[in-house]
């Protein structure tokens, strides 16, 4: 370690020379100067520890050299030497900074003395920095952890009150420090979670649990938020909370309690994650549970438009009884619509989407709604040039149909439904209003009704998945919050707005095209039926289904030939008992399905006809049946005249009636 290097200033040679030769004995090193300029040029060239200063020198006076030096080092000690020492004098030193003095005459002990107390004293001062330096960058780097970490970090006094808060509060909650210091922790809860927080207020009860620390979970509010209709949870965060006691040191355990210190993490994003892996766990269960009924429901459906478009044959298409029978296809097509929409959740099939006119889909589901619900009026204000929109036209009108049941059940005792549909630009300024996320141009289609109306907090509900407020039994909860996927899936949006006694009103916005598209004329009543001529060898599982589709074939004048499987099939065009001109093949059947069918009739007779039938097979099957060689293929479930147009294009040789 260096020695210390000490200036020792006099105006007096032989002073300076004696004090030096001292301070070299006791191992210090020193230098000397006669006058205050002298002293102020060796005091910049190099750092001295302590100086020596006489007050009373010609030209600057003790005092003045002293300022220079601390100008230039405010960390040196400097011992005034006087021999005119008084209380003034001494008070006048030490307010400029002197640590301490000397009068002359002195002793060499003395000098020595107070020399060492100087420089002991200085390293005390220099350690005493050190450690707060180091202290104080210990502080600000825990200080920039605790407020940088993505945890919510915060402290609690006895009573429950907030003492500390990261800066992390403000981010995720947008609580300021000065806005939760000294306010109580249940202030930021939730209302259903005031009774956990309990655990974090009462002490005496939890007293073990602290102890040890706890894990809980809580809803914190957020400042200065609105609930929203499109998100309900936006108002609150889901928090994961970690909690352990504080103790002051060196005191009785059972008194020493001080409060209680908690890191809380956001989960809200994994608690919705959960819900959505909730949701598509009940969802799948649908799909599974759809997969299963909707080919029976189809070959259902089959049987009833089957049957009721051969009745339909024998009546005039202007009678009673035609249009009757005509209803009874609208009814199955929806039917079928349904079944396709089930099938969608258990295959998970792409939409398949055209540029449409949506008044021509008010127009028809308003229309077959309104025939079963007589109690109900219907009034629709359609924009005349209303723009087009890309939409799966099933998809869309299960939407309606969702609004127009959902419309009528809040208007038990009957009502009024209001349908309209306008052109709306929402420019950037708009967004917030409509609650959209995309500027530019849409279709909106309102649906309101008379009914019974909902509150806010039914509203900010009611698209939530299996929420109903419905009687046990009279709804699963599941309409609306389809409803909601699927404009969802269009890149729309839902906004609803109700009051109770008053009435709702459900408007939904769709992306369009600033084109007029041509609304849709509705299929002529005249159906024309092809009949023909040759055998049928008819494939289906389904006993329902080979029987109205062997009375359709035969009112159509061909021969039929049925079996109730591929397997039996196969036997049949090898036994070659009958000539077969033309096979109906089913694609979903036991112990031979319909692909390995056509692939063992093709090997068979590579120029057999064969036309696909199915309610049940995804697009992709079809086309690769197609692309395999197949002549035409036809969906479950269909009518006479469909069936007849089918087998006309296959053979090509049709005979009009």
């Amino acid at each position: 370690m260096r020695p210390e290097r000490i200036l020792v200033v006099d105006d007096e040679k032989r002073i300076v020379e004696n004090i030096s030769l001292c301070l070299k004995r006791e191992g210090f090193q020193t230098t000397g100067a006669h006058d205050g300029d002298e002293a102020i040029r060796i005091f910049e060239q190099q750092k001295f520890d302590l100086v020596l200063l006489d007050v009373s020198m010609p030209g600057m006076n003790g005092y003045e050299v002293m300022e220079h030096i601390f100008g230039m080092d405010e960390d040196v000690l400097i011992i005034i030497i006087t021999g005119y020492a008084s209380i003034e004098s001494a008070i006048r030193a030490l307010k400029i900074g002197a640590w301490d003095y000397l009068k002359k005459p002195f002793e060499y002990a003395d000098l020595i003395k107070t020399v060492k107390n100087a420089l002991s004293q200085k390293k005390l001062i220099a350690d005493k920095k050190a450690v707060s330096a180091r202290l104080e960058a210990s502080e600000r780097q825990y200080e920039y952890m605790v407020n940088n970490s993505p945890d919510l970090i915060f402290t609690l006094d006895q009573d429950g009150c907030f003492t500390f808060v990261n800066h992390q509060f403000e981010r995720v909650l947008g609580f300021s420090k000065k806005d939760l210091i000294g306010t109580g922790f249940e202030d930021i809860i939730h209302k259903g979670d005031l009774s956990k927080a309990a655990a974090l207020t009462r002490f005496e009860k939890y007293e073990q649990r602290l102890n040890d620390g706890q894990d809980m979970h809580f809803r914190f509010k957020k400042a200065n938020l609105k609930k929203s209709q499109y998100d309900p949870y936006e108002s609150f965060a889901f928090m994961e909370l970690k909690t352990t006691p504080m103790h002051l040191p060196a005191s009785d355990k059972k008194g020493e309690f001080n409060g209680v210190y908690a890191v809380a993490r956001d989960v809200t994003e994994r608690v919705n994650l959960e819900d959505q892996l909730r949701q598509a766990q009940k969802m799948e269960a649908i799909g599974t549970l759809a997969g299963g009924i909707a080919h029976d429901f189809n070959n259902i459906l089959m049987g009833i438009q089957g049957y009721a478009s051969l009745v339909r044959t024998g009546f005039e298409p202007g009678s009673d009884e035609y249009k009757r029978l005509a209803s009874i296809d609208e009814y199955v097509f929806s039917g079928a619509e349904m079944a396709k929409q089930l099938l969608g959740f258990a295959q998970k099939t792409c939409q398949e989407t055209c540029l449409i006119n949506l008044n021509y889909l008010l127009k028809m589901s308003a229309k077959m709604f309104g025939r079963t619900r007589k109690d109900i009026l219907i009034e629709q204000y359609l924009d005349r040039d209303l723009w087009g929109t890309i939409v799966d036209e099933g998809q869309i009108k299960q939407v309606l149909m969702n609004l127009f049941v959902n419309a009528w059940h809040a208007m038990p005792d009957g009502g009024k439904i209001i349908i309209k549909s306008e052109n709306v630009v929402v420019d950037e300024s708009r967004l917030d209003e409509f609650g959209l996320k995309i500027a530019g141009t849409y279709v909106k289609v309102t649906v309101s009704d008379t009914g019974i109306g909902m509150d806010d907090e039914i509203i900010n509900r009611i698209f939530d998945p299996f929420f109903t407020t419905k009687a046990r039994g009279q709804g699963t909860g599941l309409g609306l919050a389809t409803a909601y996927g699927i404009i969802k899936s269009h890149k729309g949006i839902f906004k609803v707005e109700s009051k109770p006694g008053k009435g709702s009103s459900f408007m939904f916005f769709l992306p369009a095209k600033q084109t007029k598209v041509d609304t849709r004329k509705e299929p002529e009543e005249k159906e024309m039926i092809f009949n023909g001529k040759g055998t049928i060898l008819l494939v289906d599982d389904e006993k329902g289904v080979i029987e109205v589709c062997s009375e359709m074939l035969e009112s159509l004048g061909y021969q039929v030939k049925s079996v109730l499987d591929g397997m039996e099939a196969i036997d049949v065009l090898k036994s070659k008992n009958f000539k077969i001109d033309l096979v109906i093949l089913d694609m979903v059947m036991p112990r031979m399905n319909g692909e390995q069918t056509f692939e063992n009739i093709r090997s068979i007779d590579p120029d057999m006809k064969v036309l696909v039938s199915s309610g049940y097979s995804r697009e992709k099957e079809i086309e690769k049946m197609m692309a395999k060689g197949c002549n035409e293929y036809i969906l479950k479930p269909f009518d006479v005249a469909t069936l007849s147009e089918k087998l006309k294009t296959v053979f090509k040789t049709p005979e009009k009636v």
